[in-house]
């Protein structure tokens, strides 16, 4: 029972200190943030900004990319080329056309060395290299070798994958677990993924069983001419 009311409070106390981060507004199509009390933090000076994560948020001046802390301070410079939020103390950052990962003190945790890098999900990152895509763990090294012409991230344990012209799903270690059959496909949410082949669109599970047919463009068309049809008769 003590723990259980342990983790209630750690919980309660981490989303009441997220409530009482700065928040940013606008004035003059600039970005500024302002104290939970309402009184300013920072005039509005930024060309955009992002909302607190972590402890910190996400500043552009000019064309470049950097930090601040829930004080107004910048922490970690602004000049990277592209960044993400910081996610489990990481965040993915662009120097001179590289990507690589820093920690919250701007130091890089894995070396500035991909075309495209996003952020960390189940514990392993989407990365681009030599124009083809693979997965990296968070020591930086690749788990799922780079040989996709086109990926997603991690979503519920599958992550969704082109290779050559067809898609299909793979699992954390790289096993094909929805052979390359399709012509398109979505990440899973809530045990569902959206797949297309030529126009039929239809929902499927992770056994590759069929949920549900979706109407194409087409065919919603189709349907509403009809209905309007039947409408003026």
């Amino acid at each position: 029972m003590k723990s259980k009311i342990t983790i209630f409070l750690l919980f309660t106390c981490s989303l009441f200190a997220e409530a009482q981060s700065p928040y940013r507004f606008y004035e003059n199509g600039k970005v500024g943030y302002k104290n939970a009390d309402g009184s300013t933090l920072l005039p509005a000076q930024y060309e955009s900004g992002s909302e607190f994560k972590d402890g910190f948020a996400l500043v552009i001046i000019g064309n470049k990319r950097g930090f601040i802390n829930t004080k107004g301070e910048i922490t970690i410079p602004v000049i990277y080329d592209d960044a993400s939020l910081f996610f489990n103390g990481m965040a993915a950052v662009s120097l001179k056309g590289k990507y690589g990962y820093i920690n919250n003190t701007g130091t890089f945790v894995i070396a500035p060395q991909y075309e495209m890098a996003r952020d960390f999900s189940e514990g392993l990152a989407l990365v681009k290299q030599e124009g083809l895509f693979g997965y990296i763990d968070l020591s930086g090294k690749t788990v799922i070798p780079f040989k996709y012409s086109n990926a997603n991230s991690f979503s519920e344990g599958y992550a969704a994958v082109r290779l050559g012209n067809k898609c299909g799903y793979i699992d954390p270690t790289g096993k094909v677990m929805i052979n390359f059959s399709y012509d398109m496909v979505s990440s899973f949410t809530n045990n569902e993924a959206l797949v297309m082949n030529g126009k039929e669109n239809i929902i499927i599970n992770k056994k590759n069983k069929k949920v549900r047919r979706i109407e194409n463009e087409e065919e919603e068309e189709q349907r509403e001419q009809q209905k309007a049809k039947r409408k003026s008769k």
